[in-house]
């Protein structure tokens, strides 16, 4: 394995050797985001639904199997467009939830939309000569003081809320374009407009020759689950054998492809439901345990989630043949990546409830898939979004380079959504400020990964890297190979419980007792990320 290892930095090492030997022009950037992906949702991860050219990213480039998020959207959002903790940047809890728990209203950290301890990548690239764009979700502020366009995007078309549907949004959702608010054009897909627009702003600017930064933060596949019919009806009976077996079938598939050792099982499910927020009393049955309506309406709600990610694939490639088609494929650097893990969020309303099969997946429909298919998306993840386990912040991450002609490689370096900032910077050539519109601006927390792309390191983080965890009083600290994670019962213990992710990554041998001083050890760590994070802790 360490040969292997050897012999792929080499590799990349003349791969990036090629990229700084071509001319001397600076890369365009193209950041692009899914909305509660699953870690083995796509093809290159071992799904069977089709993303051809999410896949093409993966082959000539890198597939990072060991990327982590924050447990949802706009906490990983922060994150990603500043380079440092959600708690520090001001989403230290969702805007939209913050109300629930009184001792954190008003406090630093939880302002819910970035601070003025923070600078957006996209105001340091805007400043180093880029063009910037953004179409799709912002979910950082509502505000025009808060908007894509006072935090550096030139031009936009946005979604400032948490979610809408797909097709028709109402009076109550809030759009963004160019500085000012504007009305969604009802009836076009969101994944195809966003990717209009996207390909509208590059068309603009693209005889000045500047380079742009693009953050593409598309809002497929995050619910309701809708998609154009077509799509949907690709995958009709796909998903008959059911959520127990997809999730094997999945579990199976990384596996084959060695992100995960032969040796470790499939986690235990647990014996409820859970969703983002809280833990019910519900069963969650096995598939054999439904009756035929019900499944068919189940399988359903994974034949729309899996339309939506072939649609959003889709999508991907008009961008990537227009930046081919106009001669600025080459010298663009790609990341892909997801905001979190899979939703477990169960609704299913349709304007006839008594039938409600044939309007699912249309804009008269409401639907999300529930935690038994959300637990076949995490697979080897437990849980998902919302939690501070696996399945709540390990998601996949692709990253291809500018004039990368070889690929294929997996890198398994710990790396964070942090990270993604600092190594933007860096290809921009920029430099990161101490202050910034007379503001003092807090440290980077992420670095870049240009030195693991190079050759230069076989990391970015060392073993003493401390990355922490916490949202909704769920916490995890992750240092080297350990982790400690607190969720509340029936999925937890209510207490801190010690894992060691090389052997265990599905988070199911708790090692607290038989390691009393690594426990510890890692307990003042806990303290020590909670001191200096200003995390207000938001209990159950």
């Amino acid at each position: 394995m360490v040969k292997k290892n050897k012999i792929l930095l080499i590799l990349v090492s003349c791969l990036f050797i090629s990229w700084q030997q071509k001319p001397a022009k600076v890369p365009n950037i193209v950041l692009i985001l899914a909305d509660d992906l699953g870690y083995s949702d796509l093809g290159c991860f071992g799904s069977e639904i089709a993303t051809p050219n999410i896949d093409a990213l993966a082959k000539h480039g890198q597939i990072f199997t060991n990327f982590y998020t924050a447990a949802t959207c706009s906490p990983s959002r922060a994150m990603l467009l500043t380079g440092t903790d959600n708690h520090i940047a001001g989403l230290g809890n969702m805007a939209e939830h913050v109300t629930y728990f009184p001792k954190q209203i008003g406090h630093p950290g939880y302002e819910g939309f970035l601070n003025n301890k923070v600078v957006s990548i996209a105001q340091l690239m805007k400043d180093a000569g880029y063009h910037t764009y953004i179409s799709g979700k912002w979910h950082l502020g509502i505000t025009p003081e808060q908007s894509p366009t006072a935090k550096g995007f030139e031009r936009s078309f946005a979604l400032m809320d948490a979610a809408a549907n797909h097709f028709y949004p109402g009076r109550e959702t809030s759009f963004w374009e160019d500085g000012k608010y504007t009305a969604y054009p009802g009836g076009q897909y969101s994944t195809n407009l966003y990717t209009d627009k996207m390909l509208g702003f590059i068309k603009q600017d693209h005889e000045d020759k500047k380079p742009f930064f693009l953050y593409a933060a598309y809002t497929a596949p995050h619910w309701p689950l809708q998609a154009p019919p077509e799509y949907i009806e690709k995958y009709r009976g796909k998903y008959d054998i059911g959520y127990d077996s997809l999730r094997t079938l999945r579990f199976n598939a990384l596996k084959e492809k060695g992100f995960i050792a032969k040796d470790v099982a499939l986690p235990q499910l647990p014996a409820v439901k859970g969703s983002l927020y809280y833990i019910t009393k519900e069963p969650l049955l096995p598939w054999k345990d439904l009756g035929k309506d019900e499944q068919r309406i189940e399988a359903r709600k994974m034949e729309i989630y899996a339309g939506m990610i072939d649609n959003l694939d889709y999508n991907i490639g008009r961008l990537v043949q227009y930046l081919k088609d106009i001669g600025e494929y080459e010298n663009t650097l790609f990341v892909f990546l997801s905001d979190n893990g899979p939703d477990a969020f169960e609704f299913n309303e349709t304007p006839d409830k008594l039938n409600p099969y044939p309007y699912m997946g249309t804009a008269k429909s409401y639907t999300a898939y529930g935690p038994q298919w959300a637990h076949a998306s995490s697979a080897v993840n437990s849980f998902y979004k919302g939690y501070s386990s696996e399945g709540g912040i390990h998601t996949p991450m692709i990253v291809k380079m500018p004039f990368q002609k070889e690929g294929g490689t997996i890198t398994t370096a710990f790396t964070t959504i942090m990270d993604l900032a600092p190594t933007f910077l860096e290809v921009a050539g920029a430099k990161y400020p101490s202050t910034y519109q007379g503001n003092k601006i807090t440290p980077y927390k992420g670095s870049s990964i240009i030195s693991l792309l190079d050759g230069k390191k076989k990391y970015v983080h060392d073993e003493e890297y401390v990355m922490g965890w916490e949202l909704f009083g769920r916490c995890a600290i992750r240092k080297g190979k350990w982790k400690i994670t607190k969720i509340e019962p029936p999925f937890g213990k209510g207490v801190f419980q010690l894992f060691d992710m090389e052997k265990d990554p599905t988070e199911s041998n708790d090692l607290s007792k038989q390691n009393p001083k690594l426990y510890q050890e890692m307990l003042s760590l806990w303290n020590d990320y909670v001191k200096e994070n200003g995390v207000i802790m938001a209990e159950h």
